[in-house]
Formats: structure tokens, sequence, C-alpha cells
């Protein structure tokens, strides 16, 4: 069966000029514009979102596995769903249509008809479809080496049957009952490809669908495990009801603050301060703040909360990255969940001025902080020393070994010459701690300045001091005023400066007994620099 291009619409208007003579206008939207359209897409990831997109579209209420295989080598890339409505040779050819094919529920994902066609203009040169309808025997195949390029309008091209041995498939036996899709996009364009940005994405996206068991998505052969949400245990979470907030659009969801030191690290684990909007099951925004400033406001970093957005009215974009803000529905969604967030606000709030770090406080953390970067600085001194004198350079601090070289009293030196005395046996050095190899140099190489300190309330089961990155990628060491002995020991600026060092060689040590060495060194320098006139 051939297949018509739907790239050109037309849409014939009569115009009367002279009171007699009728001329038509066609209305066309050529390839060219469709080549330019495709570079909107920021990312592969987003690309290829639409590709899954369009797979749970045609779902109709059955359960997706969709098998995702990246090559860069063999330059392809493939996007299987197994389990949907699938199509035949009608369907391939209104999928081929642009803005064109059966009307959307509004259910589905995709609104517009053009996302996965787009998406594959933007990755890949060569595309290929293969496909067989539920509850039908015949396997479907089109296919256009030159999608991602060509300028001229596809007039016409045949659509084959395909048995199933012409091609690798993974799944025997097939159920005849359930349809399947597979895109094979070859000829990859110049972009960048992480996978593991990709998973992240994937698991953020459609995290509502996999953990509801809508659907299975796999990557190279990995299943993408949706993300758990860790949230607060001492802020109560409110969970909004499923609420109309003007005819044709509704919201249902929760908010409340998470604990962001359980935060999952990984490429790719993006989660703002804010709402996370969602559409039939597919996330389109996050750190939404609906009129409040939660950037950089301490502990209201830790406001988040997931939204539902369903109905006729409103929609997200083509790209399903936004929403259309001037749009009355969005504002009656705005003006509701602005008031839904107001109690967790005023209550983070609270805790944030009760957590106010007191002058002096802030002057110990500063004087610990201090201390520790002059401890750092001498010990990397001293191995200097060590690596570089031709007979061992040693210093008196435990740990480094031996004794320092004599000082003339007279502190200018001495012209006098001493008879050598008769060198006499001496026992082996009794250090408390050997160095371990190239410990000093690492540590110090790693932290080269001493990161900026501060206070917080991290729950009497969380460590006494943990990292915090700052919006500017800088890192914090925070110090834990719940932890047990902080309630005992704060006061006490000692205290602080054991945290930091503890804090530090822990993050360089490669095995408990290494970290003890770093932390006994360093402890014995600042002890040194705090006697020493």
């Amino acid at each position: 069966m051939p297949i018509r291009d739907g790239a050109t619409i037309s849409n014939r208007h009569s115009c009367l000029t002279g009171g007699a003579q009728v001329t038509q206008i066609t209305e066309t939207i050529g390839r060219r514009a469709v080549l330019a359209l495709a570079s909107n897409y920021p990312s592969v990831a987003d690309a290829m979102l639409e590709l899954v997109d369009n797979a749970f579209d045609k779902r109709r209420g059955r359960h997706l596995l969709i098998d995702i295989e990246v090559n860069k080598l063999k330059d392809y890339l493939t996007i299987t769903d197994y389990g949907g409505e699938g199509m035949n040779a009608d369907g391939l050819q209104e999928w081929i249509r642009w803005g064109e094919g059966q009307e959307h529920l509004s259910t589905d994902i995709g609104q517009y008809h053009v996302g996965g066609k787009l998406a594959a203009v933007y990755l890949a040169e060569d595309l290929e479809v293969i496909s067989r309808k539920s509850e039908e025997d015949e396997i479907w195949r089109f296919h256009d080496p030159h999608w991602g390029s060509r300028t001229e309008v596809l007039e016409s091209t045949p659509v084959s049957r395909l048995a199933l041995s012409a091609f690798s498939w993974p799944y025997e036996p097939l159920d005849k009952s359930m349809g399947f899709t597979r895109i094979v996009l070859r000829g990859l364009k110049e972009h960048r490809y992480e996978m593991g940005f990709l998973e992240q994405r994937l698991a953020s996206t459609y995290k509502a669908l996999i953990k509801g068991e809508v659907c299975r998505i796999r990557i190279d052969g990995k299943e993408v495990e949706p993300w758990d949400i860790p949230w607060s245990s001492s802020v109560e979470t409110r969970t909004i009801v499923s609420t109309r907030v003007m005819p044709g659009v509704s919201v249902r969801g929760i908010i409340g603050a998470i604990d962001r030191d359980r935060l999952p690290q990984a490429r790719g684990v993006r989660l703002p301060a804010g709402i996370r909007t969602e559409f039939n099951g597919r996330m389109i925004t996050d750190g939404e703040e609906f009129g409040h400033t939660l950037s950089g406001k301490g502990n209201l970093q830790r406001t988040y909360g997931e939204i539902l957005i369903s109905g006729e009215v409103l929609k997200p974009n083509q790209l399903k990255n936004g929403w259309p803000r001037d749009s009355g529905g969005w504002q009656a969604v705005e003006s509701f969940i602005h008031n839904e967030m107001q109690p967790i606000v005023a209550i983070l709030n609270r805790i944030s001025e009760s957590q106010q770090v007191s002058r002096d406080e802030r002057k110990r953390a500063n004087n610990a902080g201090r201390r520790v970067a002059h401890a750092l600085k001498r010990l990397q001194m001293l191995n200097d020393q060590r690596n570089t004198h031709p007979f061992g350079m040693h210093g008196t601090t435990p740990g480094l070994g031996g004794r320092r070289p004599p000082k003339p009293r007279d502190g200018q030196g001495s012209s006098v010459q001493k008879e050598p005395k008769e060198p006499r046996e001496r026992g082996p050095v009794q250090n408390r701690t050997d160095p371990p190899e190239d410990a000093v140099g690492r540590l110090v190489r790693n932290v080269s300045k001493m990161p900026r300190v501060d206070y917080d309330q991290l729950g009497d089961q969380t460590p006494r001091t943990q990292w915090r990155e700052e919006d500017d990628g800088s890192l914090t060491v925070v110090i834990n005023k719940d932890y047990p002995l902080y309630q005992s020991l704060g006061t006490n600026e000692d205290y602080l400066f054991e945290s930091l060092v503890n804090h530090l060689v822990q993050e360089e040590a490669t095995s408990i007994e290494e970290a003890a060495k770093m932390f006994d060194q360093l402890v014995w320098l600042d002890r040194e620099a705090q006697v020493s006139p």
C-alpha cells in the first residue's frame, strides 16, 4: 500500500478579485520547515523520550515492555515497544502524516501528531518502522533512508509485508493478541549520547507509570528503576485530593518536604525545589515555584511536590517541556497550588528561623576551618621535605618519624667546628602511627583549600558532618547540630576542628587504618601549632 507524505497540508480559500475572478490560495508546510522544527530538541534524551511517548499512545490500557538499544559503534539505535496496539499498513500511513491521524484521546501523552517523527529527524538519517497490529498476523515495514535530511516531499513509498524471520527479534513466542512497533534509526547524527544520563531521564520522566506497573523500560538490557522520593519524616506531608480547579482542568497530587541528604547521586539526577507537574503520568516540568521564592532559601529547598494535571482544556506544549502559561487553565492551577503550598512553606520557614546560626557559632566554625587549613599546609611542607632531603628530613610530629635537626641557640648558626662524636647505636624510632604511602600529598592535593563550613539540623541518626553542594557547584561541610556529641561539645572549638578533620580524611582514605593515620597526623600538627610560641 502506498504511503503519501503528510508534510504538505492544504487549506484552499476562495478570493474574489475585481468582483468576478476566483483565485485559490493553498497553505503548505514544506519539508524544510520540518527540518528546522526538529532542531528545537535540546538533547538526545529529549528526542528519545518523544519516541517512547509514541508507545504509550498506542498502549490502549495494555501493559507495555519498552526496550531501548543504542549502538554507536554500529551506528544505530532501536526503540521497541511490545504489548500495545501496534500498527498495520493503515496505521503506518497515519503515523507518517504530519499533524494528522486518529484523534488523540485526552488520556494520551502526545496530542499533536508530530513529536515522534520530528525526533527521528533530529536523531538520524535513516528511519525504519516495523510493526504489527494486535489481533492481526501481518507484519509491516516502512523504510526511508533519507528521513533525516530530505527536503523534498515524500510522494509515495511502498509499505511491505515482512516475515518475522527477516530481522532479529528477541521476543518468542509472539502473542498474536499483542501488537508491537520497532523503530530503527541508522546513520546517527553527531549528537552526544550519554547512556547514564538517558537512564536517569527515563527513570524520572516515567516514574509514575513505572511505579504504577503500567510499563517496564529497559535500556541496553538494563531495567530502568523509578526514583524513590525520600520524604522527610519531620515535616508532615499534605495530600491534595482530586480537585477541579476550573471546568476542564483537574489537579491531584502530593506536596511536602523531602530529605535531600538521601537523594540518589548520579549523572542526570536532578530534583530542584518546587513542584513536579505531570500529564497522564509523564513528567512535563519540575521546580515549579507557583509564586513562592524557593531558590537558595535554606530549608525551603526541601519543598517538593508532584501534581497530575488532567482535563480537556489545559495541555502541555508540543515539546512536552512546558505549559501555556498565559492560559486561563494554567492561571487557575497556579493560584490553587500556591495556596496549597503555603502551609508547607510556612513550616519550613519556621524551622529555618529556629536554626539561625549565632555569631559565636560562625566564629568557632571559621576558626576551626583555619586550623584545619593550617595543619594541611604543614603536613604538605613536611611531606615535601621528607621527599626531597638527600638524607631524609624528619619532623617531630608523631607519625612522621624522627627528630627535627638541631637549631642553633643564637638563631644565627655557629662557625665553631666540633669534633664528631663516636656514633652510638640507637634502637628504631617508635612512632605512634606510620605515615600511609603518599597519603599526605593526595589529601592536600585534593583539599587544597578548606571548604566553607556551615551548620544544619540533620537528625540524630545522621553523621556529625555532611557535604552540601551549593548552587555555584562548590561544596560546603555541614556540621550536624542534632548529632549527640554536638549537644555536649558543640561549643568547643576543638570538637569542630576534629569533626572537620574526620570528615576530610574519611573522604580521602581507602581504609579505616589509613583514615586513622591521617587523622592522627593532622591532630598532632594542630596541637604542635597551638603550643608553639
